[in-house]
């Protein structure tokens, strides 16, 4: 029975492919017929060189930032294999649909590394469980930053020094849980990662980082573009980033992406359309590093392949 359910995995791909492609293509349409494409893209030429350089800096920090906390999770990597397999795999996430992007990483680290696939896809969720806390957490204090002032650092501060800590005292309660056979090895692997405090704090450190420096980058462009006070852009970019736990989207995230930062944009008082073209641009600025970090990953790891 097992082979009979890992072939309907597979050959469900194609279906997810082909709805990801109408969602695609039904987002290119929509926006098409609500906005100016060369309008939307052409703002991006209105940027100052020297904001256009710090954006991307900030974006790109955020992407080495992940490569070194793939690195310190899968410690039997070089360095290069653990920047390759981040980067093919954050690119493959936000390319592919339908969630199968994910993939990537488990399967890249048994290719690499012989990493057993289980354990990798609970390194997966780790990791995907601290990005969901840190998003929220970090976003949460740039909304109250307008009513709280400074104190909203100490706020911050607060956040980043006790999350480990929570954790730490949290996910171990889960032992005490009746779970099937199956999901034993994972809640093992979830206890060790919190129980073993230095590992915790580095993996914490690297993703609570890279998302400021990420959001960082994404509220100076938006708030760039548009002249809205850099701290309401957070909603949109909230929006349209939590959009991404979504089981479906199109090719390249479109569609819920877009959906979620008009959404996010309604909470600030802009109008749809205005936020959609507004979500367009930081999509498409998401886009431009993935398209260079995907190559930069499909070569670090090919380099490695053609050395042996």
């Amino acid at each position: 029975m097992v082979p009979l359910r890992e072939n309907n995995k597979v050959k469900s791909i194609p279906l997810k492919l082909s709805i990801g492609a109408l969602i695609f293509g039904a987002t290119i349409w929509i926006s098409s017929s609500l906005l100016d494409f060369t309008s939307v893209f052409a703002a991006f030429l209105k940027l100052r060189p020297e904001t256009a350089i710090i954006i991307f800096l900030l974006g790109a920090i955020s992407w080495l930032l992940r490569g070194l906390r793939t690195w310190v999770l899968f410690e039997r990597f070089s360095l290069a294999e653990a920047f390759g397999i981040s980067f093919l795999h954050n690119a493959a996430n936000n390319l592919a649909p339908m969630r199968l992007g994910e993939l990537a990483l488990p399967a890249l680290a048994r290719w690499i590394g012989r990493v057993d696939f289980s354990v990798a896809l609970t390194n997966l969720i780790w990791i995907r469980l601290l990005d969901f806390i840190s998003l929220i957490g970090i976003s949460l204090c740039v909304v109250m930053a307008s009513s709280l002032g400074v104190i909203v650092f100490a706020l911050l501060a607060t956040f980043i020094f006790l999350t480990p800590l929570l954790l730490s005292i949290v996910v171990p309660k889960m032992q005490y849980l009746n779970l099937p056979s199956i999901l034993e090895q994972s809640r093992t692997q979830l206890i060790y990662e919190t129980q073993n405090g230095r590992r915790l704090q580095r993996i914490w450190r690297l993703t609570i980082l890279s998302w400021i420096t990420k959001l960082m980058g994404m509220m100076m462009m938006l708030s760039t573009l548009s002249g809205i006070p850099i701290t309401k852009t957070i909603t949109m970019i909230l929006g349209a980033e939590l959009s991404s736990i979504l089981p479906i989207h199109g090719l390249a995230g479109a569609g819920t992406y877009e959906a979620g930062g008009v959404i996010g944009s309604t909470f600030i008082g802009i109008l749809p359309a205005t936020g959609l073209a507004l979500t367009l641009q930081l999509h498409i600025y998401v886009l431009s590093l993935t398209a260079v970090f995907g190559i930069l990953g499909f070569l670090l790891l090919l380099k490695r392949t053609l050395n042996g």
